[in-house]
């Protein structure tokens, strides 16, 4: 009896073909049949019957065809069983055959004959397993599952018994039998190397020559046209023994005209693209070290690196300059392709140096074969030659420094993706980097590329931002665009082109397994995370190893153009960080990404404490937080938050999915200083992002944190108001009262931009009456400033003396001296209003003081002097008003210290012509009166009532 796969599903007893049960219950026996004698899962046995949409009651419904079909098995008398096992189901053949097993034993005894030498043998045994087919394995079962391992049958056995058959029947001289095979077997696959190589051999073995050239044409152009080259090195190296085969029959006249074709000067430039940009700037560069090399001193062979990143445009902006000068080297241009980054190993250079010694004429015996001879026989044959080199696409320095003529009327080009840092440094190189093209460049381009195209070439900045600026990538663009609806993204980019190796995934994988592995390794974690830039202190946190191991990656990555560093920070272009972030997923564990991610979130999580620490030093970092490094002062604090912005957006966001905890907890810290210099719309998207997560979490505290968060970056009152009541319940029901303080506090500030006073007072007498109850007295002294300011701005100036005061005093023991400034300002502004000038000029000098020795906030440093100056004339202390309005002037920055700066120079008018200086005054005054002449009501009425106590506004003003 005889159990059939490689074919219909069924059993053979005699002569008799026996269907096995229904259509589900040969599928079940397919699959286990496929892997006799394993264990085949449940899972995997769900899936294949019912793909991915098993009905709810698959386990019954499995459990009855198992039933079913051991009661067939039994019905016919068979030996063969499916056994349950704990994990699933197994099939054992027992006594019975099985053709897939046979099939495999015969392949393994062709293999085992052919290695002994028993040629004959090998081909009947194979012959033998190749008849078994009766036609497309489990052809009667047609699951989605069934379909992908029919595929792999196909693959993996059929065809690949038929490659061993063929190699057997060339070593055994059979070509015309390789070749029925191959029309007869194989005409799906004949795009496949084996294929193509077995075709090859067979048709240069019967000696059809003619159909062997056309064959290798039709291979080299099909090549061509689907890849951009021509076919792999291991299919052109097989032609180009073949070729040699023949050439020791062929007559003696052909190599008399190799010989003379070899005898001319070479011209190996290959073309240049089409609708070349022009970069003036790089080629003016290329044509003044050509003329530099060639005047002012003995001639020098000159070398140009030409490197930059993958597509960038190298190889095209060297040929391009290349043709352009080509008729200066009268004895020849020589070309090489040293594949440094691609499919294949690098060249060797000994090879590169035979060709180019054949190409200069030199016969094959006579051509030396070690390396260092073929260097000095070809610097002899070139002295005092005008040469040109073309050397595209080189691995690094000591793949070129052989191929170095030693002529200095000779010029050698060099591309590469790589910096050659050696052959600047120890061979006098001259290194030309290659900038991606701006705006006008992609315009340009994208113009040109679509012109015979209804399609609009899209808006270059959005261009840009998708491409990077490199050739390669625009060039794919403008094919992706006809009848596209809008820009791809960056994945289909990436993958876009004919086949893999003319995609931009490809060429940057080439440049990727350039690296050793902490760089690699180092390239991928910064490719999900480096987002608008990292700081090299954050990527050492990110990395995880030590200072010298991450710089070392970090100097790989550089050299290769993989990553660029500006400003201090480190970035990635879009598409490259796209293909990082597929190997990353390829090649990194979730839990090592997850702890890549965690690293560099505590280490944000560090220095956003510290800053926090120096911005506001009555807010103390908790005991669980980690510490990175005090900064060293306010604007340093300041700076690191402003550089940091965008990547803490980036951050956080991202963070939202696996880290969401941490992504909270830094979001909680950056809170308070989110409003510093204003925030974008990508805080918005970013604390949006953090809300979702935290309630896709059910987590209720984190859902609050994240709502007050927007409350700061939100610009719609009603969204702000909205966020801030959710939060204020949230924080209600969970007892988490410090926060909860803090968003009353907003509440209130939010209230009294809207108007509400009064719900303003009860949101901040509530935030009061919670810290009573709590330990904290940076968060009493922002409730006590809060109420006393609202206060002073309501006129209850005596209660609100008293909050002030409280916070004034709180904000000293707590060494927070920026808001001790704060409020001594407002107690100053509260004391000009009660009329106590000496207390106020008291206050004020205590702020100015406090701001000179502890520099911050700039618009409360100008209004404090503002305020003491108009104070100090009040009090006729007219030097001190002169030294101070004079300061608040030279401080004042932009357009929106306007009304400060009128005010500054009215108090500086009015002591002026106190003092009897006159002609100043009138000086000042005409200033101050231009500055006002397009100014608010208020602010020009305030002019004029002091300027004509003064007698200095004039009769007939501009109206």
């Amino acid at each position: 009896m005889e159990f059939r796969i490689l074919g219909p599903v069924e059993l053979l007893l005699g002569d008799r073909k026996v269907a096995l049960g229904r259509a589900k219950e040969r599928s079940l026996l397919g699959v286990l049949m496929l892997n006799h004698g394993k264990v085949v899962s449940v899972r995997t046995v769900t899936e294949a019957l019912w793909d991915d949409n098993p009905p709810e009651h698959a386990r019954n419904d499995l459990q009855t065809y198992v039933s079913r079909l051991r009661a067939c098995l039994r019905g016919f008398g068979v030996s063969a069983r499916i056994v349950t096992q704990r994990a699933g189901y197994q099939f054992l053949p027992e006594d019975d055959d099985l053709d897939y097993a046979r099939f495999k034993s015969l392949i393994r005894d062709g293999e085992q004959a052919r290695e002994a030498g028993r040629l004959d043998e090998a081909a009947n045994a194979l012959r033998a397993a190749m008849d078994l087919w009766r036609g497309p394995a489990v052809e009667d079962l047609g699951s989605t599952w069934m379909e992908q391992k029919r595929e792999d049958l196909d693959l993996y056995d059929r065809v690949a018994a038929y490659q061993a058959l063929c190699a057997v029947e060339l070593e055994r001289r059979d070509y015309r039998g390789v070749l029925r095979i191959l029309d007869d077997a194989m005409v799906d696959h004949e795009l496949d190397p084996q294929y193509i190589a077995q075709r090859l051999s067979a048709l240069n073995g019967l000696g059809r020559y003619e159909v062997f050239d056309a064959y290798w044409k039709q291979v080299y152009d099909r090549s061509v046209r689907s890849f951009g080259t021509g076919p792999s090195r291991e299919l052109q190296e097989l032609h180009q023994r073949l070729l040699q085969s023949r050439d020791s029959l062929a007559p003696a006249d052909l190599h008399r005209t190799q010989a003379a074709l070899r005898a001319l000067p070479p011209a190996q430039l290959p073309s240049t693209v089409s609708r070349f940009v022009d970069r003036d700037a790089d080629l003016g560069r290329l044509n003044d070290l050509f003329l530099r090399s060639r005047v002012g001193g003995p001639p020098v062979t000159l070398i140009v690196a030409v490197t930059g990143p993958a597509g960038v445009g190298k190889t095209e902006l060297g040929l391009h300059w290349a043709h352009a000068v080509r008729e200066r080297f009268p004895h020849g241009q020589l070309h090489a392709d040293l594949s440094g980054y691609g499919t294949g190993p690098p060249r060797d250079p000994g090879e590169v140096l035979a060709e180019f010694l054949d190409a200069l004429g030199v016969a094959a015996p006579a051509i030396p074969a070690g390396l260092s001879a073929r260097t000095r026989m070809l610097r002899t044959l070139l002295d005092d030659r005008r040469m040109l080199f073309f050397l595209d696409n080189a691995r690094d320095s000591g793949q070129i420094v052989p191929l170095l003529p030693g002529s200095a009327h000779s010029v050698v080009v060099v591309t590469s993706r790589h910096r050659l840092s050696d052959l600047v440094t120890h061979h006098g190189a001259y290194r030309l980097e290659v900038a991606p093209f701006t705006e006008p460049d992609i315009a340009q381009l994208l113009e040109s590329l679509l012109r015979d195209s209804p399609t609009e070439p899209p808006d270059p900045a959005a261009a840009l931002a998708l491409t990077g600026g490199t050739p390669q990538a625009v060039r794919t663009l403008a094919e992706l665009l006809p009848g596209a609806r809008e820009l791809p993204g960056p994945a289909e980019l990436l993958l876009a082109g004919e086949l893999a190796s003319g995609t931009i995934l490809t060429s940057v994988l080439w440049s990727y397994r350039g690296l050793d592995p902490p760089a690699a390794r180092l390239f991928r974690s910064l490719a999900l995370h480096v987002g608008p830039g990292l700081s090299p202190d954050a990527i050492r946190a990110l990395d995880g190893t030590d200072d010298e191991t991450t710089r070392g990656a970090l100097t790989a990555l550089g050299s290769l153009y993989l990553v660029g560093r500006e400003d201090g920070r480190y970035r990635m272009d879009v598409l490259t960080r796209a293909a990082g972030e597929r190997l990353a997923l390829a090649h990194d564990s979730p839990a090592d990404r997850r702890q890549a991610e965690a690293r560099l979130l505590d280490w944000y999580i560090a220095r956003v404490t510290d800053a926090a620490e120096v911005l506001a030093p009555a807010l103390r970092r908790t005991a669980e937080l980690p510490q990175a490094g005090r900064l060293p002062d306010f604007a340093a604090a300041e700076a690191f938050l402003a550089e940091e912005d965008a990547s803490l957006c980036a951050v956080i966001r991202r963070a939202a999915g696996d880290n969401l905890g941490r992504a909270v907890t830094l979001l909680r810290l950056v809170r308070p200083h989110l409003t510093t210099g204003g925030t974008g719309p990508q805080w918005r998207e970013t604390v949006e992002a953090v809300l979702l997560a935290t309630r896709a979490a059910e987590d209720l505290d984190a859902e609050g944190q994240a709502l007050a968060a927007l409350a700061h970056v939100h610009d719609d009152p009603g969204k702000i108001q909205e966020a801030l009541e959710l939060a204020s319940a949230i924080f209600g029901n969970t007892g988490n009262s410090r926060d909860l303080s803090e968003v009353l506090l907003l509440l209130a500030r939010h209230a009294d931009d809207a108007g509400g006073r009064v719900r303003a007072g009860s949101c901040l007498r509530r935030a009061l009456d919670i810290q009573h109850s709590l330990n904290e007295p940076a968060q009493s002294a922002a409730a006590h400033g809060a109420l006393g300011t609202h206060l002073r701005r309501q006129g209850e100036l005596e209660e609100a003396e008293t909050h002030l005061s409280q916070a004034k005093t709180l904000y000293a023991e707590l060494g927070d001296h920026r808001r001790q400034a704060a409020m001594a300002l407002e107690l100053g502004l509260l004391n000009r209003r009660s009329g106590r000038t000496t207390d106020a000029i008291r206050q004020l000098t205590e702020a100015v003081t406090l701001h000179d020795r502890y520099p911050a906030d700039h618009e409360r440093t100008l209004a404090a002097l503002v305020e003491l100056s108009e104070a100090a004339c009040d009090a006729e202390e007219h030097h001190e008003v002169l030294l101070f309005a004079r300061k608040a002037l030279g401080i004042s920055r932009s357009p929106s210290d306007h009304v400060q700066v009128v005010r500054a120079l009215v108090a500086l008018v009015r002591s002026l012509a106190a003092t009897g200086r006159q002609a100043e005054a009138w000086h000042e005054s005409r200033q101050t009166i231009a500055l006002v002449a397009d100014a608010d009501d208020p602010v020009r009425y305030h002019v004029r009532e002091q300027f004509t106590k003064l007698g200095l506004w004039p009769a007939r003003t501009p109206s």
